[in-house]
């Protein structure tokens, strides 16, 4: 199983993940709703590179996004745990 991290935003009550190792892959609604979507677009996203036979990211690491400043801590983005398979 390939664990992504996901990150949470939830500014102003319009929650969202995105998946910064997965460009384009995110998902939105409630907190749970949109972890499940980012889960549902990660699934595809990876399929669609595995059709196209192109490769699959390496998961990055939550202290590798937090050194990159890719998690905004002080706008209380939190990491979350986006699976495939």
């Amino acid at each position: 199983m390939i664990r992504y991290v996901g990150i949470l935003d939830g500014t102003d009550d319009v929650w969202g993940v995105r998946v910064p190792d997965l460009p384009g892959c995110h998902g939105g609604a409630s907190p749970q709703e949109a972890i499940a979507d980012a889960t549902s677009a990660a699934r595809e996203w990876i399929e669609a590179r595995i059709a196209k036979h192109l490769p699959i990211p390496n998961p990055s690491t939550v202290a590798d996004l937090l050194r990159s400043g890719e998690i905004d801590r002080p706008g209380r983005e939190s990491a979350v745990i986006v699976r495939h398979r």
